[in-house]
């Protein structure tokens, strides 16, 4: 009889706050519902769609997927999405807003109800969090008595409750790489060291077996590699034990702990320097930024000056009263004052002069006429608005300033201390050994030398062989969940393969089947191998880029799916690949999405209006009851080129209207 597989509990989204969220000029505080099955927020290049589903994921686990990681350990890579989430949103949200922006979700897991409220820069700490039952009684109470950082720990613990994972770094990989398809286009498929924690998580294995089989993994290679300096210090003793006999004097080996230490602090040191560099090359740039938007203000005060007199009438070239008192004087009197020449009438030179609007001594361009009143009270508002948001941008970059140059002195220390730390050590293991030390020949002690070296030699042989058979007990550990993991792929193979296959063939139209490859011995690494119309796929590059990009978000759908059944929906986060898709693929594409809420489950996805055969097949298979769509063009400003061309916007944006408001009944056959 074969056992039940465990399956997990996933969050479904109902609400989103963003507040204080400088990128969305417009709305800036925007809230959302979540609640139908499809929520898409459309818009165009640039306004942000990426950093909306960055920020919800932000919201859910505290980071946000950096770029090309490559997953070695989870809480490792727990740690880097949150150092990575506060370096992402710096540039996106204002300097100004830093203290106060976050992000608040409502969200259901199994039966809890939950509520949370994350700043944008404080990844370990919850503003908010209470959790009730869907009658809506308390499990967890906000208690406003309790430090942040406590309640982001209740939190994680809460959630691992209601899901049924073992620890919050494997929600957070699962959130990022299974039930996220982000802007960096991370594909699972070609990524065997993802996939196969994947695989453990999804399966319906035991959560903790992913865990076992990371510190299997590490165990083996940690044993592995003393063997290796075991060995490696043992041919350094002996090489030691010829010198002594030939009477030269070498230092001999060093302990791997050492090594190990020393390669650390190496790193150290240049992971410091590589942030030290990039703080010195943002603080550079605010800088300069500062200077142009510092010169700006000062243009711009200088021409409010100007428009400001001439409102007053003070500045108008047309005015007697204004005009130098040599040209005023001979335009009443005709008189001169350079040469006291007395005229019958005003000189006609200068009478032309002026009616050109020239200077009568240099010819020069006098200043235009005096503005009418009107313009000039437009002027004036205009440079008075453009002086407030020039001085409240340099004030903001001079506090960005004023951070950068205390974060670029803090990692300065920082770095003195590694390279102190680094040299230390490494002077203080190339000491001169006690042979070098002797004065004169003694064979007698050369000989005893040599004997304790040749006795380090069985030593650190001995050593060898206890590392290598704790490998090899490792590697036997880790036989039997391998075998696990093939019995569990052999029994979810009934259910994932068909639903990968009716998603993707959805959209591909041509016959997929994929396979899983348990890899070869402890560092084989499991995976799927992909064939498309019955040819093996095992590189990115033999599929096109759409192909690519859908076979895998079909992919994170099955396996969203299956890790769920009879647990409740999934939800997906999808930040649509623009560009990669001709009309009919788009609306393939649709089709696909649309399959995969039809049961229930939840997808959130971005997506450019250009994208629109997508959005309307969408449309036409969900209707208004099961797609919620939001325009993100009245969020934030667009830029001149999108302005221009507003219209098409529209267009789209009604045609997918249109297609909403007649829902279901007008998705033709295929």
């Amino acid at each position: 009889m074969v056992q039940a597989r465990r399956t997990v509990r996933l969050p479904r989204l109902h609400e989103v706050t963003l507040t204080s969220f400088s990128l969305y000029r417009v709305k800036p505080t925007v809230t959302v519902p979540i609640d139908k099955d499809v929520f898409c927020l459309a818009g165009a290049n640039g306004l942000g769609k990426s950093t909306f589903i960055a920020a919800l994921n932000y919201g859910l686990t505290g980071g946000v997927a950096p770029p090309g990681v490559r997953v070695e350990q989870l809480p490792k890579y727990q740690r880097d999405a949150a150092a990575y989430g506060t370096r992402y949103f710096t540039g996106r949200i204002s300097e100004l807003d830093r203290e106060s922006s976050s992000v608040e979700l409502k969200f259901t897991i199994g039966t809890s109800q939950y509520r949370i409220r994350r700043r944008f820069f404080s990844p370990h700490e919850l503003e908010h969090l209470s959790v009730t039952d869907n009658d809506g009684n308390a499990l967890l109470p906000h208690d406003a008595t309790l430090d942040a950082e406590q309640r982001n720990i209740l939190f994680q613990e809460q959630l691992l409750e209601d899901s049924g994972l073992q620890t919050f770094a494997q929600f957070v990989f699962m959130q990022h790489f299974v039930l996220s398809f982000d802007e960096h286009r991370h594909l699972l498929f070609w990524d065997t060291r993802a996939t196969e924690l994947v695989l453990y998580l999804a399966l319906g294995l035991d959560p903790s077996l992913a865990k076992q089989v990371d510190e299997l993994r590490k165990a083996a290679a940690a044993a592995g590699s003393q063997a290796r300096n075991a060995q490696y210090q043992a041919t350094l003793a002996r090489n030691e034990v010829n010198q002594v006999l030939g009477q030269l004097n070498k230092h001999g080996g060093v302990d791997s702990a050492v090594v190990d230490e020393y390669r650390s602090l190496q790193a150290n040191k240049e992971r410091i320097t590589a942030e030290r560099d990039a703080l010195r090359t943002q603080l550079v740039d605010a800088q300069l930024e500062f200077a142009e938007s510092s010169a700006s203000l000062m243009r711009t005060r200088q021409e409010y000056d100007r428009a400001f007199m001439r409102r007053i009438g003070q500045a108008s070239p047309t005015s007697g009263s204004t005009l130098h008192p040599a040209i005023d004087h001979i335009l009443r009197d005709h008189a001169c004052r350079i040469c006291g020449t007395q005229h019958a009438q005003v000189p006609a030179r200068i009478e032309a002069e002026l009616r050109d609007g020239n200077c009568p001594l240099c010819a020069a361009k006098l200043p235009d006429a005096q503005a009418s009143p009107s313009d000039s009270q437009s002027a004036l508002v205009r440079l008075d608005a453009e002086m407030a948001s020039f001085t409240e941008k340099t004030g903001s970059l001079s506090r960005t300033i004023e951070r950068l140059d205390q974060e670029t002195r803090s990692k300065q220390r920082e770095l003195a201390a590694a390279i102190t730390a680094s040299s230390g050590l490494q002077e203080r293991y190339q000491l001169p050994s006690a042979v070098n030390e002797i004065d004169a020949p003694d064979i007698a002690m050369m000989r005893e030398r040599a004997r304790q070296l040749e006795g380090s030699v069985d030593v650190l042989l001995g050593r060898k062989e206890e590392h290598l058979q704790r490998r090899a007990e490792a590697i036997a550990a880790y036989e039997p969940i391998q075998a696990a993991l093939k019995s569990a792929w052999n029994a979810a193979e009934a259910e994932f393969v068909p639903r990968f296959r009716r998603l993707a063939e959805e959209f591909i139209g041509l016959p997929l089947q994929v396979t899983l490859d348990a890899g070869s011995g402890v560092n084989g690494m499991a995976h799927l191998a992909l064939s498309v119309n019955s040819t093996h796929r095992r590189r990115a590059e033999q599929l096109s880029e759409s192909q690519r990009f859908f076979l895998d978000i079909a992919l994170r759908m099955s396996l969203a799916q299956h890790m769920t059944i009879g647990e409740g929906p999934a939800c997906l986060l999808v930040d649509t690949p623009e560009g990669a898709l001709d009309i009919a693929y788009e609306a393939k594409a649709g089709e696909m999405f649309a399959s995969f809420t039809a049961d229930g489950d939840q997808l959130v996805m971005t997506a450019n209006v250009n994208t629109s055969q997508l959005l309307r097949r969408m449309a036409e298979r969900c209707g208004r009851e099961r797609m919620e769509f939001v325009r993100m063009t009245e969020w934030t400003t667009l830029t001149d080129v999108q302005t221009e061309e507003e219209g098409l916007f529209n267009d789209a944006f009604s045609a997918i209207e249109s297609a909403l408001d007649q829902g279901p009944k007008t998705a033709g056959v295929q």
